[in-house]
C-alpha cells in the first residue's frame, strides 16, 4: 500500500452523511482493550481526528502487519457501510 494512512470520511460513496452522528467514536471505542483496571487501552496505529471539518478514522498501515484482524474489520466497516476512504494525498482507498 502506497500510502502510510488510510482516512474513512463519515461521508458515503453517494456524499450522504453517515449516521450516527458519533460513529468515528463508537468505531474507535469498539477497537479498545479493557486491562483488570477497566481502563480503555487504544490501538497506537488508530485515531479520531478532524478532516476537513468532519470527523474521520484515521488507520496507519503499520496496523495491517501488527494487528490484521482490525485492519480488516475497520477497513470492512468503510466498505460494508460505502464510506470515502482515501489516503493522506487524497487518493482513494479501493484495493484492500
Amino acid at each position: 500500500m502506497a500510502g502510510q494512512q488510510i482516512i474513512i470520511r463519515g461521508v458515503t460513496l453517494e456524499g450522504k452523511k453517515f449516521r450516527p452522528s458519533d460513529w468515528a467514536e463508537r468505531l474507535y471505542h469498539s477497537a479498545a482493550t479493557y486491562g483488570p483496571n477497566g481502563r480503555p487501552a487504544f490501538p497506537p496505529f488508530l485515531k479520531v481526528q478532524m478532516c476537513e471539518g468532519m470527523k474521520c478514522i484515521v488507520i496507519d498501515t503499520r496496523m495491517e502487519d501488527h494487528d490484521p484482524l482490525l485492519f480488516d474489520f475497520l477497513t470492512g466497516f468503510g466498505q460494508d457501510n460505502e464510506l470515502q476512504m482515501h489516503d493522506e494525498e487524497g487518493n482513494p482507498v479501493t484495493d484492500l
